[in-house]
């Protein structure tokens, strides 16, 4: 058979283009009037030279496998759009290694829950019905259109398909196995394969294997220090609570219009809980933000978090009696095999050197968690120098979830909103706001379990949120490509230190240093720093200049995010 004279159907041909530009026309780029014309005509020509090759070697066969492979070929494709469509529109996100990392960090209640509130939602089955009506007219005008020519007979066609086909492929020298020897060849040829999603996602590929070095370095790091700490402090207990999903301008505590943290808010005016008034995270990814915040090393360093010991193990190395009680990633959910997500606990040369203990289950409700501790305290905790970390559900959505029903405070009519709402999403902005609530009782009962302690307790969440803020949007979204207002929505969240009476009485001058510091600029990828000030830890990791609450401290002229994009 000649193969040159083979023919291919421009229906299927015309699917596979259709299915891989979906995703494309909903990422571009419009902040300049020629990029998004660029990016459009490039990828439809990079997009019809794939399908033109998949088309040819599928021709090689015969009829019958020729659509069997056509069949497969499409519903990866259509797997792929359609998730990509399904974020894209949903969440503002797309697939990358931080969407892989979401996924793996999501647990069999979520799972649950993502179903229920999203797969099943009107939006979903408006974008499913387009595909399914895409696959009906693939079919039906398959079966009236005549094939096209593999290569065309008329010369100039044949050497204007001739000449995009070789350029198109020449693209493949952007895929190699280095991911910023890519950025940098793209660069250098002002290439515009840098709008393809596909190239976009091969890059991602190679950063999330990266994780897993990174989990690696860490191991070593861990296992190669040999420095001596010291720790002046020689009684106090501290206790670090790490929130979820806490957009603090939901809350009354700061500018928010709703009376949602009714409990904190009284512990503010009796003057033994202090609240930082501008404290960023450096991501809005829980993993992202654990791994920057448990290190000693800041986003601007030049090095990687993973590069120096995490804090929990220099304070075991104080002699601290360290305890991670974690409602999101415990029992089966730290056994799984480690990956990009939190399971980088679970990795080997890393875990054990962290924590002297941690919870082996989950609950359904982050204050099940706090019993738990509390009934089991007696064999975890030691007679002083405890750090006690807990790690909350808080407001992770699906927000509904989030909190017992007597916690239903807030309905459909008590949002208030400039933005047209329907009941629906009045109904979500509602369960965030109940969930609000119970996180306020679940913080307030831990700080009251250690209010007859010498103790300091720090409150903060891991990200923030976004809950129709603003605009018709909920969730978390590409922060290097969002508009700025949205990076308030999802990174600016609560700070709070809560001091005992004892731990007043035998610290004034610690309590004085935190007063003077509530309304400087922070970043919590320096929350390291703020813990060895106030107990007193001398290593060579410490930098007094980068604690909020010492006198030396020096705000960052700009605080740079993870991804790269100043945030101030």
């Amino acid at each position: 058979m000649n193969f040159t004279s083979n023919k291919i159907n421009p229906a299927v041909w015309g699917t596979y283009i259709v299915l891989l530009m979906l995703p494309e026309l909903l990422m571009l780029n419009t902040k300049t009037w020629w990029d998004a014309p660029v990016a459009i005509v490039f990828n439809i020509l990079f997009y019809g030279v794939f399908a033109w090759l998949l088309c040819g070697l599928a021709s090689l066969t015969g009829r019958r496998t020729e659509r069997a492979l056509h069949v497969a070929l499409q519903a990866v494709m259509a797997a792929y759009s359609l998730s990509n469509v399904f974020m894209l529109v949903m969440f503002n996100r797309h697939w990358d290694a931080y969407s892989w990392q979401f996924l793996c960090e999501t647990n069999r209640r979520e799972s649950s829950e993502f179903v229920s509130s999203y797969v099943l939602s009107l939006p979903t089955l408006v974008i499913l019905a387009v595909y399914v009506a895409l696959f009906v007219a693939e079919v039906m005008v398959g079966r009236r259109v005549k094939g096209w020519r593999l290569f065309p007979k008329r010369r100039l066609w044949a050497v204007a398909a001739g000449f995009t086909g070789v350029v198109m492929i020449g693209q493949t020298v952007f895929f190699g196995p280095d991911v910023q020897a890519n950025y940098d060849r793209v660069a250098k040829y002002r290439s515009p394969i840098k709008r393809n999603a596909m190239w976009n996602i091969w890059q991602s590929a190679l950063t999330y294997a990266g994780f897993r070095d990174e989990f690696a370095r860490c191991a070593r790091s861990l296992q190669a220090y040999k420095e001596k700490v010291w720790c002046s402090e020689r009684e106090a207990d501290f206790v670090m609570i790490v929130g979820e999903s806490f957009n603090r301008h939901m809350s009354n505590l700061y500018d928010g219009k709703y009376n949602t943290n009714p409990r904190l808010k009284a512990l503010s005016k009796q003057g033994s809980l202090f609240l930082f008034n501008d404290v960023v995270a450096s991501d809005n990814g829980t993993t992202q933000n654990f791994k920057q915040f448990l290190s000693p090393v800041a986003v601007g360093d030049g090095r990687s978090w993973c590069d120096a010991p995490l804090f929990p193990f220099l304070l075991r190395r104080c002699g601290y009696n360290v305890v991670f009680y974690s409602n999101q990633y415990a029992g089966m959910e730290m056994d799984k095999e480690f990956n990009a997500s939190m399971g980088f606990f679970n990795a080997p040369g890393i875990g054990p050197y962290l924590f002297d203990h941690h919870n082996t289950c989950t609950y359904k409700y982050d204050m099940q968690l706090v019993d738990a501790y509390r009934a089991n305290r007696h064999d975890i905790e030691a007679p002083k120098r405890n750090f006690i970390i807990f790690h909350l559900y808080g407001q992770h959505a699906a927000y509904g979830e989030r909190h017992p029903a007597d916690f239903a405070k807030f309905g459909v009519r008590s949002v208030k909103s400039k933005l047209r709402l329907s009941d629906e999403q009045r109904g979500v902005v509602a369960d965030y706001l109940n969930a609000t609530l119970y996180n306020d009782y679940v913080v307030d009962s831990i700080i009251r379990m250690f209010s007859d302690r010498n103790a300091v307790v720090l409150y903060f969440s891991d990200h923030g949120e976004e809950v129709y803020d603003f605009r018709l949007q909920q969730g978390r979204t590409d922060l290097k490509t969002d508009v700025p207002r949205a990076l308030h929505s999802q990174l600016d969240i609560p700070f709070m230190i809560y001091v005992s009476p004892r731990y007043a009485a035998t610290h004034p001058q610690q309590v004085e240093r935190i007063k003077r510091s509530l309304d400087r600029p922070f970043m919590t990828d320096n929350l390291s720093q703020v813990i060895f000030d106030l107990l007193g830890v001398r290593t060579s990791y410490y930098r007094p200049a980068r604690s909020v609450i010492n006198d030396a401290y020096r705000p960052q002229k700009q605080r740079i995010l993870q991804v790269g994009r100043v945030y101030d």
